[in-house]
């Protein structure tokens, strides 16, 4: 009695293992959407997209990583084709340097207006630098802005200028 005990709880736990493991390979269960979406791996060479069916909104994710260097690089884009919003955003580090960096794009069809900008951080000298450019092509403004700064030598620049195409 007890071997059949033992044998029926192995066969019910077979059972409900291989209906827990109903998922494609590499996929994330989203509970708001309901949906399953390609895994993101950040440290090899790839791409994942994700389509949210109840906002519209589309995302591409890629990244790579490349092991001689050590150099990584990530990129992700966005857009949703109801508001007509689109951004994209990149990261790069070098271990070499030390440096961080991003750069982005933004685009509101409401207004019009394109943002890109674009920082960088290097820890071994301290330094930060950021810049950003807008332009709008209902008003004809394009307005620039920078700016940069070194906490060890406690010297900072900015810049910002706004013009009329």
């Amino acid at each position: 009695m007890n071997n059949r005990f033992v044998s029926l709880s192995l066969v019910v736990g077979a059972c409900l293992l291989g209906h827990a493991g109903s998922a494609p390979a590499q996929a994330v269960y989203n509970p708001y959407t309901n949906t399953y979406a390609p895994a993101y791996n950040p440290y090899v060479a790839g791409a994942a997209t994700v389509h949210n069916p109840y906002t519209g909104t589309t995302e591409t994710r890629a990244a790579a990583y490349n092991p001689y260097t050590g150099g990584a690089a990530r990129t992700a884009t966005v857009s949703n084709p109801y508001t007509g919003a689109a951004a994209t955003g990149t990261a790069v580090h070098n271990p070499y340097t030390g440096t961080n960096a991003a750069a982005g794009a933004v685009h509101n069809p409401y207004t019009g207006t394109t943002t890109t900008g674009s920082a960088a951080h290097n820890p071994y000298t301290g330094t930060s630098a950021a810049r950003e450019t807008s332009y709008n092509p209902y008003t004809q403004t394009v307005t620039h802005s920078a700016q940069a700064s070194n906490p060890y030598t406690g010297r900072s620049a900015s810049y910002s200028r706004s013009y009329h195409r």
